[in-house]
């Protein structure tokens, strides 16, 4: 079963990441504690008694909300507490499970949802357009505020932002996971590989030929050398990698773009010749990572998000940039986000603000992500989270990688439906039989139609 993007996460893989990334690698009950921003500090009277936010943004209530598993949301829970105890805010955790987007948009219409709450990439142009968050743009413009909008990556903001190009900025990406190209070492040596994806990147060959010498001698071995998911995020991927354009404006374009056709006619060729698997024809219950894990599968394209299991595991791994046209570049390619939003009607918008802005400042993302977590910052001048024990060797380029990349395009992220469904139609038309040209034709008017 192919993992498929949709409007508020994809099913098992990133909605994995992303209830994960913001709370991985806790490793102190001082949570947020260091994220004082412009806090007063103490404690306010107002605390707990829904008096609105203080100076500095002491005191006041918040409630807040994510999608999370029980060990998440004791950490989530953690969190609170921390933040109750640095800045005298009375903060409830409230956990949302099942469809985590549908039951936020009945809250919302009922104003019954949360001050603060996460949202997902192609979930947030609906509550843009309904007026249901507030916008960032005065409070982060403020002398105290906790984080400025510019603090983050601007490539990762576009889908915060209304699609129609009016201003504001309704969203704060709270953390970021771009993918990269995971590969076992012992396969590579077993497999009488000399150069590795990482040490070719390094010498400035790692380019579609190197890629497929890879994936050629991990076949003879009888393992799989990649399998390749229909969502749009690694299809998108490899085509921005090796030089194509596919999104003019709100427009996609790669069934016109030379380049993108070249890499999908290439994708096509390595699934037709066995260098490429297909992720939607996988037995069922066969996952990317547990292939990768039980060392089935040489390599896999995805975030920081598996780290935490590879460590419990015995063999060499280590990454490396997608590769590129000319090998040594860091290619754009897909960083997936979540952010944090606050609620237009929030009871005490104050609170709700400051809570929302320290979560994501840069304070707040080294407290939630350092301790060997697994997601990567989304403001700079934090490497060395990312850069702790070395692990993998040459995890610096996740940092390079969220830099050099691209959140969901506008195209897919202001269209609900297309969200919704487009990984069953991308996977519709490759079980189809359909070619790389009429596949891309079938999904550039599927998105661009909104349906």
């Amino acid at each position: 079963m192919p993992i498929n993007e949709l409007p508020l996460g994809r099913p098992i893989t990133r909605r994995g990441f992303l209830a994960s990334a913001a709370i991985a690698g806790v490793g102190s009950s001082a949570l947020l504690t260091a994220c004082a921003g412009g806090s007063a500090g103490g404690t306010s009277s107002a605390a707990g008694k829904g008096g609105a936010g203080g100076a500095g943004g002491a005191g006041g209530t918040v409630t807040w909300a994510s999608w999370a598993n029980p060990g998440e949301a004791e950490r989530f829970r953690q969190i609170s507490k921390d933040y109750e105890a640095a800045h005298g805010t009375k903060v409830t955790f409230q956990v949302v499970v099942g469809d985590y987007g549908a039951k936020l948009l009945t809250q919302l219409a009922g104003s019954s949802a949360p001050d603060v709450f996460y949202v997902q990439d192609s979930g947030m142009q609906r509550l843009i357009q309904s007026k249901k968050v507030a916008d960032f743009t005065e409070f982060t413009s403020k002398a105290d505020a906790p984080v400025k909008i510019d603090d983050l990556y601007p490539n990762l903001m576009g889908w915060c932002k209304p699609a129609d190009g009016s201003p504001g900025t309704y969203g704060l990406v709270v953390d970021c996971n771009p993918i990269v190209f995971w590969f076992n070492k012992d396969m590579c040596a077993a497999a009488g590989i000399t150069q590795n994806p990482a040490q070719l990147h390094e010498s400035g060959g790692w380019n579609r030929d190197a890629l497929d010498d890879f994936l050629t001698k991990i076949k003879a071995t009888g393992k799989r050398g990649m399998v390749l998911e229909g969502g749009f995020g690694p299809m998108l991927s490899w085509m921005t990698a090796f030089g194509g354009k596919v999104v003019d404006g709100d427009k996609m374009i790669f069934n016109e773009d030379a380049k993108s056709m070249e890499t999908l006619e290439w994708l096509w060729e390595g699934m037709a010749n066995g260098n490429i698997t297909y992720g939607g024809s996988l037995p069922k219950g066969q996952a990317i990572d547990a292939l990768f894990y039980s060392q089935q599968l040489a390599s896999c394209q995805v975030g920081r998000w598996i780290l935490p299991n590879l460590k419990k595991l015995k063999f060499g791994y280590d990454i490396a940039p997608f590769a590129s046209a000319d090998g040594k570049t860091v290619p754009p390619v897909i960083v997936y986000t979540a952010a944090m939003a606050v609620n237009a009607k929030a009871k005490d918008p104050e609170a709700a603000m400051y809570f929302a802005t320290r979560f994501v400042s840069k304070d707040g993302q080294k407290a939630r992500l350092s301790g060997g977590g697994n997601a990567v910052p989304a403001v700079a001048g934090l490497d060395e989270v990312v850069m702790e024990n070395k692990l993998p060797e040459h995890c610096a380029w996740f940092t390079d990688t969220a830099k050099s990349g691209y959140a969901i395009p506008s195209a897919i992220a202001s269209k609900a439906e297309v969200g919704a469904n487009l990984g069953t139609e991308m996977d519709k038309s490759i079980k189809a039989g359909d070619n790389a040209k009429v596949w891309a034709d079938k999904i550039c008017k599927f998105i661009n139609n909104g349906k």
